[in-house]
């Protein structure tokens, strides 16, 4: 709301801005350029404009002329007024004349917005990435390190996406915890490509100019904010919308700023300029700025400023629907590629080493969360960027073996750090990493040829500052450069390694911080040097020979490569399906791997190969043209199958498909096996298959097949045999029942098999062994049966994925082929924990809210998991009815608890709870507790009612149920209210909370009052007879009361009362009677005004009386000096001719005076004695008032008054320094100077406050009043209730301030006319005189001429109705600021809506064209007919009456309920306050069992028993210091030394009195100048130290016997300095300077022994020894002297008094607070009786006949009220037909106003008499 209407105030000022236009005269012939004119347009139409064109250039009315802008367009009157200020005219004669000579036209060329709004579509979509989003965010984390480098500790930045709908539109949050930014640095902030050189700070302690980080490993120096642009950039890439917000440290101010694409459009619409704006400044979780109807979240995000020191908040709105897809569907991508950027911020110089190879001395303090919120039910996403371990640096350091370090030096401190790491070929495979969202090969047995690890990609990575700058890399230098010629390291070693490069700020980077801008240029520049880095140290060496060296050293130590020798040519491979893949292919005949060499001929035994096979070696294969011997990461081999009497075939299988752990012996055996078995294995038939066989062998004739020859058989032969399975060589894993839960055992079962895959026993000492990438595996034992089974086995490890696959390897030694893999989907376990967000120590609620937790269920694993009715109970303790809460994490194993609002009893300071978090239905999960600290509720609970004079800065406080003295009759006015909340915290005032305020003295209640905080003015009632209460309320959810009371107070003396007890008496008798005479007030009220003064001027009279036989006898109390006293006055003669007189208080000028005593009889003097008295003036004793101010200053309304300064002068003439402040006040009237002491309709002012540059005694008054004219001030001191001290009375004239508005003196009913032909029902307006007034409404037109313009406004598209003249505007004129409207009617039969509310706007036009005045307003009402007009005139009136008249018996019941209300809360609380009043007495030890039967009288006897111990402890003999002081008490004076400071112990007060002997007589003083006068008074005998020259530090350094916290010796004697054990009973911190002054750092110990003793211990470890004293009244000077009686004290009494003194025992202070809590209980047992005893009376009232009749009368006039209402909604017939009908019937009576009760009583307000 406040930025609106700053922006609206702003657009009205530039509307009313200064226009003028530049117009050349180009119709000369000359060539020489003609000057410009400036012709001022900003109060000239079209036409005024040519009127001044021809006045300026002389032009004569018939003489023709052209004027245009400078691209020829010719200016008319449309064209007119689109002319800006500053725009150049051309004069011509026609409009195509040419022109002779140049002209000049200024012009502007501020950047478009979209140069902000559309600078990061442009930066990231010009870069080469495809992922330009996350770098986005990297801008606005680059300016979150900066702001948090200087954190001592986490340095934490949030990054939130919050793409809950139902909490508003999608939005980006990203906040951090550092230093916060003033206004000066968020304006900076604002402004686009101010870069961090040339910006300039609010703060002066800063330094003005750019400092440049020292620098630091890595260059990590957080320095990264650096060109002003990428904040902007990124915000409007990412959004349309920032809301900045932002606190700096030590500050107690929020600073704001919005800027937003849609507002520079609305601005350009408007013409406004464009780059402004408006930083709101507000203090923390003020969110009233923030609509209901905004996004939700912005409000939680304010409400989290309470506790925090310093923040940043970016706040993105307008989130484009493409980026929050992104960022839903490719969470883990971007976060990723946001670890990598920052990789060594997160994890150090050293980075994410999890093989912790080396202890990391750099950790990082850094820390960057994540968190993704969508709609429920979907659970957050949070992600922490140290968790993050695939992105690619982490992936290189892991995956590396060694390191080489150097550094690149080049000119101006420019400097890079690099290091290259090695990524070794193990076995048959690089180990280089892979971008793990790259596609992967499937096939593992597909052809990769010429396979290099790196392959073409560069080498470095390039960081700036220690960020990533992604888009540039390095491919080599020239000394790491792969060689042309193989040399002494293999080519491929070159594509092994990866490399990383640390440049500092001297490199220049483009400004999205995307790529480098000359990097790569300068490091191949000549000038720049590489040295090798090892250990950290540099090394000036050959960097080209020492990292071939190094990569040399890393391939003999760390490659398992593959050696092919013995090159014998090529040849081309048919059996290859690619054509361009089948030549050529070297051979070669030997091969070493792994340590082993492997030579053609060699048997070898295959593996991974179906079937598994043996052959021998034929020739290895390489792909590629190659000479001699080689390195490759793998090949091809040809085997020939053996034996070959069984196989003719050679086969070709990739090298690491050889089995390396195959023995020859058993190659061997497998050979013989199988020539064994080779007449069975040629037989015909399958005889594969397990069983039992028969072979019939039969001779069989080759020619005829026949099985017998010459009739007899061949010989043949009949086997019988079996075919059993063989040894096991290789499992099968059975099928696992998914899914498998983390700590559940589970089964896997192995089907042994033979070579011939038959099932087959395994063999008997198998130890199977589980493997898994990212699980660890255990298992039981193995159960050996039909199938063998694996059993019990569990999982443990951390689920990254929901229903994610697992491969578990199962690998069996022994067997040829000894592993197989399965895949398993695994679910978290059972609850074994319960997790509960936020984790901190404690949080903080505010009371009356509900308290949000997020808790999750963990299994063993800390995995979130599910189970049925898994439900999370909430249950806090700490209080009595506090909730409990329930959350279903069944379905999702987490989820959000709300709890319900908590309703603590009130909170005034923090308290803490116990939130305890159980799952029922799971004992074994262990409970969980977290402290809740409950702050005070934000909603109001407390009124505060104040009076406070206008315009004064003084404040006078009422007490809740205060009882205040006021004057009969009088108005008690200026009262204003404050809200505060819980916390005792004042609640800023809005509309919306102050119509809530409700007062029982008054119905009549303006709001706009309200909303200042004003209450309505209160009548004093005119009797002072009995009290009244009063109360103001507020009500809302809860209702929150403040009551007075008011006793009237008698006004002044006005006339005598006389009662006669005896009316007759004889003559010459004496009347036996009193007479009793009184002085009343105005309204009877009886004063006590009756004195010594009064009585002598008093007299009796009567008609026909002789006075002179009247004999009266009057008492003499004194003559002079003057005497005060309390005491009445007697009429009469004291008995036995005594007469007896008390002086209480004298007062006088100074000097002696006589005291004369006279008496008479029968009118005739007595003389009396004569005493003589010297008057002393009283140094502190006010007298007069000295004012002093500016009297030649003009006063104007509304303003600041000149410094009134008052000075109270004693008796002495001196000032007096002890005057409280609220005691002086400033009376203010209008009017003229009335005699001695103000009219009673005088205003009180209270003193400002004193600034730091006035004297003390000096008390200043500031504040002028808003209403112009004669004022008179008089200022008087309050001395006591009855007593004061008045000044002269001083004239004022203020005068009228700025004229601001056109106003009336007293505003006009709001007129109802009609369109009839009868000119009065058509008259607005008789006469109405308005006036140019200022904001104080004081007439201020003096001088001001011009003319009003009447004009009729409506709402909408209404038709207007028209004035007589036919127009909707008439003109007046306006003479010296005054305007009389006359005879203002509407036109006959004028056009209008019929019942329509329309507008009067006096807009006035002044000729002084540097005011402005705003318009006055007045409604009216408009009808068709005059009928219709007296109906709604008529109907309106009586609504009126009534409504006021139900809104008063509204209230009086109102008050009536509340007055019930807070006398039960007032019931409740004085017993709560008297129970905890006697727990305080328990704590202190007094036995509350007595007072079981509590009594006042009781509490009067333990009060005295009390005071008596007290009294009985001031009088016992104590050590006091008898050094006389009689500078104490004087202005800035102290005192003297010995009584400044007390030390209980005897010895240790007389060693130390003895020590500083000299310095006891010395006075203290604040100031030189009090020194000086003290020196001067006595002649220079006192001596004297003012605090102002004593040069003190504070000094909290250790005994010299301590060193770093650590003994150097162990000391004996109890050493303290004698400084800790002085007592000081007041001026604290000034004697703390004066004794370091004094003693230093002398130290007491114990005896002249142990004092040696320590000083040997200090001496001899090298340090000085200060002055050592002993109890026994020994001292060892501090260059080690001691001895003799100059270094012995005395005995404590030839001190002579000049000893500190001994403090009161421990015990009197308990003592005195027992005392003062029995006599807070027995005020406290006293309210509770009386606060019953109202409530009592007050039930009684409700329920009394009186209540019920006023509710009866409520009832009816309510129905009488609808009625009304009714017939007013009724159309103008039937609204006429009801009028007519109504005239026949008796009129209603005037509602009657409900009376209101009298309130009950309380205490006096103590401070009122000065009112």
């Amino acid at each position: 709301m406040c930025q609106r209407s700053l922006a609206g105030a702003e657009r009205d000022r530039r509307k009313k801005a200064p226009r003028s236009v530049c117009v050349y005269d180009c119709r000369s012939e000359s060539r020489v350029a003609p000057p410009p004119t400036l012709i001022d347009t900003a109060e000239l139409d079209y036409s005024g404009f040519l009127r001044a064109l021809r006045q300026e250039f002389s032009l004569s009315a018939n003489e023709t002329f052209v004027i245009s802008t400078t691209d020829r367009r010719e200016i008319d009157s449309e064209l007119y007024k689109e002319l800006v200020d500053g725009k150049t005219l051309h004069l011509l004669k026609s409009v195509d004349q040419e022109l002779t000579a140049a002209t000049q036209e200024r012009i502007e060329f501020l950047p478009h917005y979209h140069t902000l709004v559309q600078c990061g579509m442009y930066e990231y979509y010009a870069s080469e990435g495809q992922k330009a989003l996350p770098y986005a965010f990297a801008e606005l984390i680059d300016n979150a390190l900066s702001a948090t480098a200087r954190n001592t500790g986490i340095r934490r930045i949030e990054i939130r996406l919050l793409f809950d709908e139902s909490q508003g539109r999608p939005a980006v949050v990203v906040m951090d915890n550092g230093c916060g930014m003033t206004s000066k640095q968020l304006n900076n902030w604002a402004v686009y490509r101010l870069s961090k050189f040339i910006r300039e700070n609010s703060i002066k302690s800063e330094e003005t100019g750019y400092v440049r980080p020292d620098p630091v490993p890595r260059s990590l120096n957080s320095d990264i904010s650096y060109f002003g642009v990428g904040g902007k950039q990124a915000v409007f890439y990412i959004g349309q919308s920032v809301r900045m917000i932002s606190k700096p440290a030590g500050s107690p101010d929020v600073h704001e700023f919005v800027m937003s694409k849609e507002d520079f459009e609305r601005k350009e619409m408007n013409r406004e300029d464009i780059y402004t704006g408006f930083i709101r400044n507000r203090k923390p979780a003020d969110c009233s700025h923030v609509s209901e109807g905004e996004e939700q979240f912005l409000q939680s995000i304010v409400m989290e400023e309470k506790e925090k020191e310093s923040f940043t908040a970016v706040i993105i709105t307008g989130v484009q629907q493409e980026h929050v897809t992104y960022l839903k569907h490719n969470f883990n991508l971007w976060t990723r590629e946001l670890a990598h950027t920052y990789h060594y911020y997160i994890h150090g110089v050293h980075g994410n080493d999890q093989r912790e190879t080396r202890k990391n001395d750099h950790v990082s303090n850094i820390d960057i969360q994540i968190s993704l919120v969508e709609r429920s039910p979907r659970i957050p996403c949070m992600m922490n960027l140290r968790e993050v371990d695939n992105d690619m640096q982490t992936l290189y350091i892991n995956s590396s073996f060694s390191t080489f370090e150097f550094k690149a030096t080049g000119a101006r401190d420019s400097f890079v750090e690099g290091l290259i790491r090695y990524h070794p070929f193990l076995y048959d495979q690089e180990t280089y990493p892979v971008d793990p969202y790259a596609l992967e090969d499937e096939d593992e047995d597909c052809v990769i040829l010429n396979s290099e690890a790196r392959g073409k990609r560069p080498v470095f990575e390039c960081f700036w500052n220690g960020r990533l700058i992604p888009y540039t890399t390095v491919s080599e230098f020239e000394w790491c450069a792969r060689p042309k010629k193989v040399g002494a390291v293999p080519l491929e070693c070159y594509n092994r390694i990866s490399g990383v490069l640390f440049a500092n700020d001297r490199f220049q980077v483009s400004t999205n911080k995307l790529t480098f801008m000359d990097l790569e240029l300068q490091l191949r520049d000549n000038i720049t040097i590489f040295t090798r880095v090892h250990n950290g140290q540099e090394l000036r060496v050959n960097i080209q020979r020492e990292f071939t060296n190094w990569l040399k050293e890393c391939h003999e130590r760390f490659d398992k490569q593959v050696m092919f020798q013995g090159f014998k040519g090529s040849m081309t491979r048919t059996d290859v399906p690619t054509k361009r893949q089948q030549s050529p292919w070297a051979i070669f005949q030997a091969i070493k791997w792994d340590g082993k060499t492997y030579k053609k001929g060699q048997c070898v035994k295959s593996v991974k190969t179906n079937p598994v096979f043996v052959g021998s070696i034929v020739n290895f294969l390489l792909y590629g043209e190659h000479e001699g011997d080689v390195y490759a990461t793998g090949g091809y081999v040809q085997i020939a199958l053996e034996p070959k009497e069984l196989y003719d075939e050679v086969r070709i299988i990739p090298i690491s498909k050889i089995d390396r752990l195959a023995a020859a012996a058993t190659i061997k055996k497998k050979i013989e096996d199988e020539l064994n078995n080779k007449s069975l294995c040629s037989l015909p038939g399958n005889l594969s298959k397990l069983g039992k066989y028969t072979l019939h062998l039969q001779t069989m004739l080759s020619d005829n097949s026949a099985s017998e020859w010459a009739g007899k058989r061949l010989p043949n032969c009949t086997l019988n045999f079996s075919i059993k399975e063989g040894e096991a060589i290789s499992f099968v894993l059975g099928v696992i029942s998914s899914p498998v839960h983390f700590g559940v055992p589970f089964s896997i079962h192995l089907d042994f098999r033979d070579e011939f895959d038959y099932p087959t026993q395994p063999p008997c000492d198998i130890k199977p062994q589980l493997e898994c990438s990212s699980l660890e595996l255990s298992y039981e034992g193995i159960i050996f049966g039909t199938t063998c089974v694996i059993k019990n086995v569990r999982a443990k490890g951390k689920i990254n994925h929901q229903n994610k696959m697992y491969t578990v390897k199962v690998h069996i030694p022994g067997l040829k082929q000894d592993s197989q893999s399965l895949q398993i989907v695994l679910q978290p376990g059972p609850p074994h924990t319960l997790v509960v967000f936020p984790d901190g120590d404690v949080l903080s609620v505010e009371n009356r809210t509900p308290a949000n937790f997020r808790v999750e269920i963990h299994d063993e694993y800390q995995n979130i998991t599910t189970h049925p009715k898994l439900s999370v109970r909430c249950q806090l303790l700490g209080a009595p009815d506090l909730p409990v809460d329930v959350v279903d994490c069944s379905n999702t194993g987490s989820g959000l608890l709300l709890t319900k609002p908590l309703l603590l009893k009130t909170v005034n300071a923090e308290q803490i709870l116990t939130a305890k978090f159980n799952i029922p239905n799971h004992r074994t999960v262990a409970c969980v507790e977290r402290k809740l600290r409950v702050l005070p509720s934000s909603r109001i609970s407390r009124l505060e009612v104040y009076r406070q004079e206008e315009g004064s800065e003084d404040v006078m406080v009422l007490q809740n149920a205060e009882r205040i003295d006021w004057t009969a009759g009088d108005t008690l006015g200026n009262l204003r209210f404050r809200l505060y909340d819980e916390g005792n915290r004042l609640v800023s005032l809005r509309p919306k909370l102050t119509t809530k305020i409700k007062v029982n003295w008054t119905a009549d209640i303006n709001a706009e009052e309200l909303s200042q905080g004003k209450l309505p003015a209160l009548s004093v009632p005119s009797q002072a007879q009995r009290e009244h209460f009063y109360l103001v309320s507020f009500h809302d959810q809860h209702t929150v009361n403040f009551s007075f009371i008011i006793v009237p107070r008698p006004d002044e003396p006005e006339r005598l009362r006389v009662n006669l007890s005896e009316s007759t008496v004889k003559m010459g008798e004496i009347l036996s009677g009193n007479i009793h005479v009184e002085v009343v007030d105005q309204y009877g009220n009886k004063t006590d005004c009756l004195n010594a003064e009064i009585v002598k001027t008093m007299s009796v009279s009567a008609d026909g009386l002789d006075k002179s036989a009247l004999a009266t006898e009057w008492q003499v109390l004194y003559t002079h000096p003057q005497t005060q006293t309390d005491e009445q006055f007697l009429i009469g003669m004291y008995s036995e001719g005594k007469a007896y007189f008390i002086l209480e208080a004298i007062s006088g000028p100074k000097g002696e005076h006589q005291l004369e005593f006279r008496g008479s009889f029968s009118r005739n003097g007595i003389p009396g004695p004569v005493v003589k008295l010297n008057v002393i003036p009283d140094p502190n004793k006010p007298v007069e008032l000295s004012i002093e101010y500016d009297s030649a200053a003009t006063l104007c309304a509304g303003d600041i008054f000149p410094v009134f300064t008052v000075v109270v002068m004693s008796e002495e003439g001196t000032p007096v320094r002890t005057v409280c402040p609220a005691n002086l006040s400033m009376l203010l009237w209008k009017g003229t100077a009335s005699g001695l002491n103000p009219p009673s309709t005088a205003s009180t002012l209270k003193c400002s406050k004193r600034k730091h540059t006035e004297k003390d005694d000096c008390f200043c008054f500031r504040q002028i009043p808003e209403l112009a004219g004669q004022y008179v001030v008089q200022f008087v001191l309050a001395l006591d209730e009855t007593k004061h001290l008045w000044s002269k009375q001083i004239p004022l004239n203020v005068v009228p301030n700025k004229a601001v508005k056109l106003a009336p003196e007293t505003p006009p009913l709001t007129p109802v006319v009609s369109n009839s032909n009868i000119r009065a029902n058509r008259t607005l307006l008789d006469s109405l005189n308005l006036k140019i007034m200022d904001q104080y409404s004081n007439a201020t037109g003096e001088g001001l001429d011009g003319k009003v313009i009447v004009t009729v406004k409506g709402t909408g598209d209404v038709v207007l109705p028209l004035f007589e003249n036919g127009e909707t505007s008439v003109s007046y004129s306006l003479t010296n600021g005054e305007t009389l409207i006359t005879d203002l009617a509407l036109l006959e039969n004028s056009p209008g809506v019929d019942g329509a509310e329309y507008i009067l706007q006096f807009n006035p036009e002044i000729r002084q064209t540097s005011v402005t005045i705003a318009a006055y307003s007045l409604p009216f009402r408009f009808c068709n007919d005059a009928e219709h007009q007296k109906v709604i005139v008529t109907l309106s009136k009586k609504k009126d009456r009534l409504s006021q008249t139900v809104l008063m018996y509204r209230e009086v019941f109102e008050t009536s309920k509340q007055l019930k209300s807070e006398l039960e809360c007032q019931v409740q609380d004085a017993t709560h306050k008297l129970n905890e009043l006697k727990a305080e007495l328990q704590k202190s030890g007094f036995d509350v069992s007595k007072l079981t039967t509590v009594s006042l009288l009781l509490f009067a006897l333990f009060i005295n028993g009390k005071k008596e111990i007290l009294t009985k402890m001031d009088n016992q003999p104590q050590r006091k210091c008898s050094i006389p002081d009689p500078f104490k008490g004087s202005p800035k004076v102290l005192g003297k030394v010995g009584h400044l400071a007390q030390v209980e112990d005897d010895d240790a007060a007389k060693v130390i009195s003895w020590h500083i002997l000299g310095d006891m007589d010395c006075v203290v003083t604040e100031t030189t100048s009090a020194a000086k006068k003290i020196y001067d008074d006595t002649q220079g005998r006192q001596q004297v130290i003012p605090l102002e020259t004593v040069f003190w530090r504070p000094n909290d350094r250790p005994l010299p016997h301590i060193r770093n916290g650590m003994l150097l010796f162990q000391p004996i004697g109890n050493p303290v300095f004698v400084k800790d054990i002085l007592i000081f009973p007041e001026h604290v911190e000034s004697c703390n300077k004066v004794f370091a002054s004094v003693l230093g750092d002398t130290i007491l110990i114990d005896d002249l022994d142990s004092a040696n003793d320590y000083r040997r211990g200090v001496v001899q470890n090298k340090m000085q020894c200060p002055t050592l004293l002993t109890r026994q009244g020994e001292r060892i000077r501090s260059n080690g002297k001691f001895g003799g009686l100059q270094n012995k004290a005395p005995s404590i009494e030839k001190l002579r008094g000049q000893v500190f003194g001994a403090p009161l025992p421990k015990e009197y202070n308990r003592t005195r607070h027992q005392m003062e809590l029995l006599q807070q209980c027995r005020v406290a047992m006293q309210k509770s009786s009386d606060v019953q005893s109202d409530y009592n009376s007050h039930l009684e009232h409700l329920q009394s006949p009186q209540m019920k009749q006023k509710q009866q009368e409520l009832q009816q006039q309510e129905q009488e009220l609808r009625d009304l209402e009714g017939s007013l909604a009724r159309t103008p017939e039937q609204m006429y037909a009801a009028r007519v009908k109504r005239g026949l019937e008796p009129e209603t009576p005037e509602p009657s106003v409900p009376a209101k009760r009298a309130r009950r009583k309380t205490r006096k307000l103590g401070t009122s008499a000065v009112l």
